[in-house]
């Protein structure tokens, strides 16, 4: 059974949204690519996204 990255990453942001939590990291993997971003970004999900490099890749969503 493999694991629901895209559902883990929507559930994180809507976990962060509901705590009032400015920012979510999420770890990089072959889903989470600059497409996924983009949707997340254009549907009004997440504001900003920066990507850090710091021993693995992640990404940092900021909320609106």
């Amino acid at each position: 059974m493999g694991k629901d990255t895209i559902a883990d990453i929507i559930t994180s942001i809507r976990n962060a949204d509901m705590n009032r939590k400015g920012t979510v990291r999420i770890g990089s993997t072959n889903i989470t690519t600059e497409s996924i971003v983009k949707i997340l970004l254009q549907e009004g999900f997440i504001e900003n996204v920066k990507r850090k490099h710091h021993r693995n890749q992640y990404f940092f969503f900021f909320l609106p």
